[in-house]
């Protein structure tokens, strides 16, 4: 069944308990529905090369942070990977680890390796950082990942710290709708502290100065990252998947029985009443039918008088 529904972050990075409690709780209040707990494996620096066995870290156990909202709120582990070559896959393809992440997310730095996160890497995201934010995108790798189902991530909380990540965030933006026309944005928060969590619709107002359409805005924190989460339990389990969803009731099919009526008894009196209207009715319809055979019997010949 499918369960992402409403408003959704795909990017928290990850904090103490203390952090992510408040965090967690202002997203709760401004009305999200999932969030992602992001963990960072820089590659590019041999990060993990002492663990030759799994160089994935385990997944941030969200146990706790459960127990404490209660149900409130889905929450969601992400892996981001920064590489810059395409012999990462060898390190993923030997990790127990990495399938233990609902969401896998490729940093690259070079312009090989984004085009191998665009084309062949089992990722959900492609994201960005300010050594990477102004890496050149090609029109035709960018829709090789949207055929793939792939997003591409803008984060808004960086933009708000710093004036060099918003200038770079809001070309970055505008080079997804040049390149792409904005197809499969999405827009995470990279939030740090509750103060940087903006609501749901102040984020769909943003998007109109990072290049969206007032739709496209509205489906870069809902229908776009819902659809990347299917997508990536997909990836996760198998390649081939049932969605469950309940069917809408409608008032215009007619052909099923109500309640009331398949309650309803038929009394014999309905039955006599029924009879002798349809008695009634073939007696008229007799009488018709002989005036009518009287028309159509044509006149008789006349006997001639002898003179």
């Amino acid at each position: 069944m499918n369960n992402f529904t409403g408003f959704t972050d795909l990017c928290i990075p990850e904090a103490n308990p203390t952090e992510l409690e408040a965090i967690i709780r202002e997203a709760i209040e401004l009305g999200y529905h999932n969030v992602a707990i992001e963990q960072v494996l820089d590659v590019t620096k041999g990060e993990g090369a002492s663990n030759k066995n799994d160089v994935v870290p385990k997944p941030y156990s969200l146990s706790d942070l459960k127990a404490t909202f209660g149900g409130q709120i889905q929450l969601l582990n992400r892996l981001t990977i920064i590489f810059s070559e395409t012999s990462v896959s060898l390190a993923l393809n030997r990790s127990n680890n990495i399938r233990s992440y609902n969401l896998i997310a490729a940093l690259p730095t070079t312009e090989n390796s984004f085009q191998y996160a665009c084309q062949t890497m089992a990722c959900d995201i492609v994201t960005y950082n300010s050594n990477t934010i102004r890496l050149r995108t090609v029109r035709k790798f960018y829709y090789l990942a949207v055929d793939r189902n792939i997003a591409f991530e803008l984060k808004y909380a960086p933009a708000i710290v710093s004036s060099n990540d918003r200038k770079g965030t809001i070309s970055r933006a505008h080079r997804y709708h040049s390149y792409g026309k904005s197809k499969n944005v999405i827009i995470s928060s990279g939030a740090r502290s509750p103060f940087q969590l903006r609501s749901p619709y102040d984020i769909a107002n943003l998007g109109l100065i990072f290049g969206l359409s007032e739709e496209q805005s509205k489906e870069s924190i809902r229908g776009v990252p819902n659809r990347i989460l299917l997508s990536a339990e997909g990836r996760r389990y198998g390649k081939a998947g049932v969605v469950i969803a309940r069917r809408p009731k409608t008032t215009e099919d007619s052909d099923d029985y109500s309640d009331t009526e398949l309650e309803e008894d038929i009394s014999d009196d309905e039955n006599e009443e029924d009879e002798s209207d349809m008695e009634e009715g073939n007696d008229t319809a007799e009488e018709e039918e002989e005036e009518d055979m009287e028309k159509v019997q044509p006149p008789k010949k006349m006997v001639k008088l002898e003179k």
